[in-house]
């Protein structure tokens, strides 16, 4: 009612002729709908077509393609402007990139090269470090040569930059991470210590040094068991911490139990004492039955100083009338360096954030047993094995299926040495990609004749049912990580190299090592890559990247020996912040070559200690034994038997170890690596280990700067004035 009443009634004064608001002339003219509804209307676009006939339409159409010219030059005018805007915004968000860190000391010099000189120097290094060779232009060529004229500049600054920073080495701080974590893994370590005998009898020396080339040939892949997890790398697009805690590594990596009456998997045991290393040793004539472990232990003692010290528990055993020798972990160090401890507690880290788990949880709640061969005696596995020729079968698993060889040249890091081959040492995967995947067990197993599952179908849905009787018992919780491989192997002299004589003097035996894998990556085009993690601190950020040390490139070149097909990659983590810096991907000839080129060192001499080690010993009778190297020993290392009662040159193992694992100060500096530079410097653009550039622009003095100096002399100040005319 109010909005009605509001109306304004009266009309304007524009719209009122003789005092009418609408005229009854006014409406039969002007109106519309009067004229619709008279059948007057008349629509004025009836005849446009007959009236436009005689209209120059060329006329109009070259005005409307200069009209459209127009709007598309303004159109591409504007997409120049938007991309312009694009890239003033991208500018504006700087890329992620990892480690960047003031600097802690202050340089004492600048370098020789200025910031250009540097950044081509370094241009050229990252070209030669791709795995694939590069095709060179005209301007990289050129690039090339200006690097080698700078070579020895280069050469001269890098080490007085290398003196600087170990004379810096002194005053940075280290610090245990997880120390309650890494004394609770010592202890339980060390339980198996004082598990074996206490009195030993030296009785025999094993060299480290011959004069022989000694090869290991891949014969088969004995046994599968448990799955491989997906490994994730980070992508770098923004930090990537690794901070964890005791409690958390406790509850995904306890320690282990080493009683074998309590251990719920016989795997986690040590190999004399896991039963299916010895029911393998027996069907396929095996000379030496060791661990992973084990091998990082003995390739870790090429010369000059043989400065390490460990012990090797070992035992003897008689199988088919020859002796086998076993040879378990290590046994843990009394003491170690702080950087040595934090890089061990960082390979469970690294597990723990790029290692995707999950746990199969079967429906039994019975004890897990994973010896696959239950009772060896028992009637129904020996009646199998007398139908199948002893022909054991290997698990197939899920995370196994796809996983590709590749060659080592298309993966691997190089260097600029990357064209050397490795010539004393060859590993001869034979048979087709997947051999590590599908291989059958056979007595009379050889690198050249054994078969795969994937031959032959119907044989191996006859080995898949005898697994199924054999391992009818698995079952519980088991995660994925928890996989192992038991892999045959040949050591022996080069057969291109050695003559009859020779092979007469140089025997080959058979290796049976146990290994465990870290997991998979999954490349872009859906490849899964087998992976191990091996973490590297870095305690120089500031300086850029450290070089890998002799004793963690032996045990990476040796593990990737022991297994085929896969690649290693090398986490640099910084010691300080627990960020992951950057990512390496090696092969074990890229490390052979890092191993030549930083320390002069024919990697595959660690060999010849290996096959000294099965020929000292495999004469020997059964029993345990112990193998010790000392300082004093030098190149050599002693073999001590289990005697029952102390006397005189009788060594006591338990007095060896006391109730704290200590920590030894002042660790030796780790020198940086001069071709290897960290994501700091190549965003820099800097070269490794090289002072910071010198500027490569001089400004000139400006003439109006000079001039008001200039005028500025001849100035007095009013205070001195004042005080003169006083």
């Amino acid at each position: 009612m109010d909005r009605f009443l509001n109306i304004d009634w009266n009309p304007s004064l524009e719209d009122i002729i003789n005092n009418s608001f609408m005229d009854q002339e006014r409406f039969e003219k002007e109106s519309v709908m009067h004229k619709i509804m008279t059948g007057n209307f008349i629509d004025p676009f009836k005849n446009i077509d007959v009236e436009y006939k005689d209209i120059k339409t060329d006329l109009m159409n070259d005005i409307e393609s200069e009209a459209d010219e127009q709007c598309l030059d303004d159109s591409i005018e504007t997409i120049k402007m938007e991309k312009k805007i694009q890239v003033k915004q991208a500018n504006k968000i700087k890329r992620y990139v990892p480690g960047i860190v003031k600097p802690i000391f202050k340089f004492p010099k600048k370098s020789k090269l200025n910031k250009e000189q540097q950044a081509k120097c370094l241009r050229v290094l990252l070209r030669f470090s791709e795995s694939d060779k590069p095709k060179i232009t005209p301007t990289e060529r050129e690039e090339l040569q200006n690097y080698m004229d700078l070579q020895k500049i280069i050469s001269q600054e890098q080490d007085e930059f290398l003196e600087f920073a170990k004379s810096k080495w002194h005053e940075r701080s280290f610090s245990i991470i997880c120390e309650d974590y890494i004394n609770l893994c010592w202890k339980s370590k060390l339980q198996n210590i004082h598990n074996l005998p206490r009195y030993y009898a030296e009785v025999a020396n094993v060299p480290f040094v011959a004069s022989k080339n000694i090869e290991v040939k891949f014969i088969s892949d004995c046994l599968q068991m448990g799955q491989l997890s997906k490994i994730v790398l980070p992508t770098f697009t923004r930090p990537y911490m690794l901070r964890a805690n005791s409690e958390q590594l406790l509850k995904r990596f306890p320690p282990k139990n080493y009683i074998c009456n309590e251990s719920p998997v016989c795997f986690k045991l040590p190999v004399s004492e896991d039963p299916n290393c010895q029911k393998l040793a027996e069907n396929n004539n095996v000379d030496l039955v060791i661990s992973s472990s084990g091998l990082n232990c003995l390739v870790n003692n090429i010369g000059p100083s043989y400065s390490n010290s460990w012990i090797l528990p070992l035992v003897i055993k008689r199988h088919n009338d020859k002796n086998v020798i076993y040879i378990d972990k290590a046994a843990p160090p009394n003491a170690n360096t702080i950087p040595n401890k934090n890089n061990w507690i960082y390979k469970y880290i690294l597990k723990y954030y790029l290692v995707r788990v999950k746990h199969l949880i079967s429906e039994s709640t019975e004890a897990y047993s994973d010896n696959i061969f239950g009772d060896v005696n028992c009637e129904e596995l020996l009646k199998l094995e007398d139908e199948y020729e002893n022909t054991l079968p290997h698990i197939h698993t899920e995370s196994h299926v796809n996983v590709l060889a590749q060659t080592e040249n298309e993966n691997s890091e190089g260097t600029l040495d990357e064209e050397n081959t490795l010539k004393d040492v060859k590993l001869n995967c034979d048979g087709s990609s997947d051999t590590i995947l599908n291989s059958n067990i056979s007595n009379s197993t050889t690198a050249k004749g054994h078969e795969t599952l994937g031959k032959d179908e119907n044989k191996n849905a006859e080995n898949n049912q005898v697994y199924e009787l054999v391992a009818a018992n698995k079952s519980s919780a088991m995660a994925m990580e928890d996989n192992v491989s038991y892999k045959l192997f040949a050591i022996g002299p080069q057969s291109l190299e050695q003559n009859e004589l020779m092979k007469n003097v140089i025997k080959e035996y058979k290796m049976l090592v146990r290994t465990k894998t870290d997991g998979f990556e999954i490349l872009q085009n859906n490849v899964q890559k087998l992976l191990l993690l091996a973490p590297k601190l870095e305690h120089q950020v500031d300086f850029g990247a450290e070089a890998v040390t002799l004793e963690e490139s032996l045990k990476q070149w040796i593990s990737l020996i022991f297994r085929p097909l896969t690649f290693l990659a090398r986490v640099r983590i910084s010691a300080e912040t627990s960020e992951i810096l950057q990512v390496e991907h090696r092969t074990a000839m890229s490390i052979s070559n890092e191993i030549k080129r930083l320390y002069n060192v024919k990697v595959e001499d660690s060999l010849t200690i290996l096959h000294n080690v099965v020929q000292s010993l495999i004469n020997l009778s059964p029993g345990r034994y112990i193998m010790r190297h000392t300082v004093r020993n030098g190149s050599f290392a002693v073999i001590y038997k289990e005697v029952e009662s102390p006397g005189k040159n009788i060594f006591d193992l338990h007095t060896v170890y006391g109730e704290q694992f200590h920590s030894l100060h002042n660790p030796p500096w780790i020198p940086l690596d001069k071709i290897v530079p960290n994501p700091m410097l190549k965003c820099f653009e800097r070269m490794p280990a090289m002072f910071y550039p010198i500027n490569s622009k001089t400004f000139p003095k400006s003439r109006k700067s000079t001039a008001i100096k200039k005028s500025n002399t001849g100035i007095v100040r009013r205070s001195l004035r004042n005080k003169k005319k006083k």
